[in-house]
């Protein structure tokens, strides 16, 4: 399914918020190095002229080989194969290795011989990568089928990984540990009980920048994005689940304030190369799409408040405001769960059940379906 773009537009016209001009973005000089993808394709950008870029495709298992130069070589390329390996399920598997001294080579295992096209303009090669279609084998078609929707794609960010625990509870219980757990059950249920697919940013325990965790959302084509977090306060008798969507003035709250400020200085704090080139993180754009954003949000933010309040008590009944980096996704409703506070005594106890786990996974799970259910039913999505 896609945003119904007009439709959209004309009712935030329609309740008051002014148009502003889009912001233009200088292209940039160097061709940088990026996988991303749409529905169906993947899609690498790769420097035309360098001839250490190649790909092509190897028989016995079937694999599509891409190869690059090691020194060019994008951080945030493996945490977007970890994205495309879940994606596609004609992607068996996906590996990087280091080729040799000046290469480095991804390996895509597919299920069968994918079709590849290649472009070159502006001095970017532009590979595109999809599963081969056997329409031609099946003969004739007597009349069109309709086209199929878009199938929906939910983002889950499980908090935190790797060398950044996140909050770590009096018995020794880390919040990254608890997240994963209840992001891949989330994972499961999404598709298992409501046909949603779901990717998660992380499938293991490793460390993911914020401002990757927006891009990936956004060169994947998300249609929704929640990060899942059990974050922790000075004082351990805080307790309760919260939701939190985006401000563009500020927390609503010391509490949000306090949150927002402990997990935006995750960057600070463990990423040895903090700095970013992506125009969404220089920069949000407060302009048509940045403030609908936030509106569908705070929608998408009650519909799970009003789901996780069936199992657990909430430390706000509503929906929260604050300047989380993560949520900083124009286009994308982004919103950041709190499941509990794992500095908590019995909420630390809580948060490492799997009984607790699973009812919160199904209370997101319900919420992000009832979500996509009340934007259809309002024909913003198509």
């Amino acid at each position: 399914m896609t945003i119904n773009h007009t439709r959209r537009k004309l009712l935030i016209f329609g309740i008051g918020l002014s148009l502003t001009a889009p912001r233009l973005y200088a292209a940039q000089k160097a061709v940088r190095i990026t996988m991303t993808s749409d529905a169906s394709q993947i899609h690498l950008a790769l420097p035309a002229a360098d001839k250490r870029c190649r790909v092509f495709m190897l028989s016995a298992p079937e694999r599509v080989v891409i190869d690059m130069p090691l020194t060019s070589f994008p951080p945030e390329l493996e945490h977007a194969l970890t994205v495309v390996r879940q994606k596609f399920s004609w992607v068996i598997e996906g590996r990087i290795a280091h080729f040799s001294p000046e290469v480095a080579r991804i390996v895509l295992q597919v299920n069968s011989k994918p079709k590849i096209t290649r472009n070159t303009e502006n001095g970017v090669l532009t590979v595109t990568i999809s599963a081969e279609s056997h329409a031609a084998a099946i003969g004739p078609v007597v009349s069109p089928a309709p086209q199929a929707e878009k199938p929906l794609l939910v983002m889950i960010d499980p908090g935190h990984g790797g060398k950044d625990p996140g909050a770590i509870g009096n018995e020794g219980t880390y919040e990254k540990h608890v997240v994963l757990h209840i992001a891949k059950r989330l994972q499961t249920l999404l598709s298992q009980q409501h046909g949603i697919h779901a990717v998660l940013t992380r499938q293991d325990d490793v460390f993911i920048p914020l401002y990757h965790r927006v891009s990936l959302a956004h060169q994947h084509a998300a249609d929704l994005f929640i990060s899942i977090h059990a974050d922790g306060f000075t004082n351990d008798l805080v307790s309760g689940a919260s939701v939190f969507a985006l401000s563009e003035h500020g927390a609503g709250s010391a509490m949000a304030r306090y949150l927002s400020q402990s997990e935006n200085s995750v960057d600070v704090l463990y990423d040895d190369d903090f700095k970013t080139d992506d125009q969404y993180l220089k920069e949000t754009l407060f302009d048509l799409d940045q403030h609908e954003t936030i509106h569908r949000s705070l929608d998408f933010g009650r519909h799970l408040a009003a789901n996780i309040s069936k199992v657990h008590h909430m430390h706000s009944p509503h929906p929260e405001q604050a300047g989380f980096a993560v949520l900083k996704s124009p286009r994308i409703p982004s919103v950041l769960v709190e499941t509990s506070f794992i500095t908590n005594k019995q909420e630390e106890k809580l948060l490492g059940e799997p009984v607790f786990q699973e009812k919160m996974a199904h209370a997101l799970a319900e919420g992000i379906n009832s979500y996509f259910i009340n934007e259809k039913k309002n024909n913003l999505l198509s």
